[in-house]
C-alpha cells in the first residue's frame, strides 16, 4: 500500500523539519508501540472509545477482563500450534478485543473479524497486525453479508507487509467444531437443586443454556 501512504502523507509534510505533521504521526506511533510493548493493552481502543466517539452510535467496547473471560469460557486451554489451527470469527469486532483475547490462548490460530466502521476495521487490523497474529479483518455488514474492504495481517512473506489488503478470507475446509467444555468449577459436580438457598442465602437458579434462535 506504498502509493496509498504516500497519498495519504502528503498533505502533511509541509512546515520545517521535525514539526511537520508527519513528524507527529511517527512520534505518536512510537509512542503507540512502546505503550503497547508495556502494558500488553487495547490501547487503540481506549483512545477510540474515550477521546474520538464517546460512545457514539452505541460504540462502547467490551472490556477486557469480559473478553479474556470469554475466551476461556469458550477456547481450549491448551495450546494447538500451527498444525491445529483453528478460525475464530467476531462479527461486531471493533477494535479486536475478543480476537485479542482469544490470541492469549491460541496465538497461532486464524483470527477474523467484521464491522461496519472503517476506523474498527483499521484499529483491529493494527492490534492484529503489531502482534504479527495471522487474520483477516472485514469492512462490512455481518447481518446483511456485505464486504467493501479486507485487510490480511500477520505471517509476514517475501512480498507482503504486516498489514496488506485483499480480496478474499479463507476459510477451512472442513465442518465446524463443537468443543465440549466444562468450567473448572462444574467438573464432577452435580446439578444443584433448583431454587435451593445457597450459603449466602439466596436461592440458587439452574444453570442452562439460552437458545437464540
Amino acid at each position: 500500500m506504498e502509493e496509498e501512504y504516500l497519498q495519504t502523507i502528503a498533505k502533511h509534510t509541509a512546515g520545517a523539519k521535525g514539526k511537520r505533521g508527519c513528524d507527529v504521526l511517527a512520534q505518536m506511533f512510537a509512542n503507540l508501540i512502546a505503550a503497547m510493548e508495556s502494558t500488553r493493552r487495547d490501547i487503540l481502543g481506549d483512545l477510540f472509545q474515550g477521546g474520538i466517539t464517546y460512545g457514539e452510535k452505541g460504540q462502547f467496547l467490551t472490556p477486557e477482563p469480559i473478553c479474556e473471560m470469554m475466551a476461556r469460557m469458550n477456547l481450549l486451554a491448551e495450546k494447538t500450534g500451527l498444525e491445529g489451527r483453528r478460525s475464530v470469527n467476531d462479527p461486531c469486532v471493533g477494535s479486536g478485543r475478543m480476537l485479542l483475547a482469544a490470541a492469549d490462548l491460541q496465538p497461532n490460530w486464524h483470527f477474523v473479524g467484521q464491522d461496519v466502521d472503517l476506523r474498527c476495521v483499521r484499529m483491529t487490523a493494527i492490534n492484529l497486525g503489531l502482534r504479527n497474529l495471522y487474520g483477516h479483518v472485514v469492512w462490512g455488514n455481518s447481518l446483511s453479508n456485505t464486504c467493501d474492504l479486507i485487510y490480511e495481517t500477520g505471517r509476514i512473506q517475501l512480498h507482503g507487509n504486516v498489514i496488506r489488503k485483499t480480496n478474499r478470507v479463507p476459510l477451512p475446509n472442513r465442518d465446524p467444531e463443537e468443543f465440549a467444555i466444562t468450567p473448572p468449577d462444574e467438573q464432577g459436580a452435580a446439578p444443584a437443586p433448583a431454587n435451593q438457598p445457597s450459603e449466602s442465602g439466596n436461592p440458587i437458579i439452574p444453570k442452562k443454556q439460552l437458545k437464540l434462535f
